[in-house]
């Protein structure tokens, strides 16, 4: 009797760890954030001549708040050495709008 309840621990052992054990596939995490929909159409703005050569012109864009878009006006900006500057993507994939904030990025 000993052996069996000794058997019936560790078949019960057994079954708890690999109970817990689950293997799934490794699924893409989509670049961006989820948001509500499509940011509205971008405001026109005048560009402004540069203040130096050293500068770079980042056009105005609609940025997600997490609760809202907000339009950040173009303006120029000091370059980082070696950067270039990316500007915000906006996308659709599998019915859902996502947002990806612009930055500075390596150049080629």
């Amino acid at each position: 009797m000993g052996n069996v309840a000794f058997g019936a621990c560790i078949s019960w052992a057994m079954l708890t760890l690999l109970g817990g054990c689950v293997v799934e596939a490794a699924v893409p995490v989509p670049n961006g954030v989820a948001v509500g929909g499509p940011p509205p159409q971008p405001v026109s703005e005048m560009r402004p001549p540069p203040p130096n050569t050293r500068m770079v012109w980042v056009a105005g864009y609609w940025h997600w708040t997490g609760m809202q878009y907000t339009w950040i006006p173009g303006h120029w900006e000091s370059a980082p050495p070696g950067l270039l500057w990316r500007a915000p993507r906006y996308s659709v994939r599998e019915g859902a709008y996502f947002y990806e904030p612009g930055g500075w990025l390596r150049g080629p």
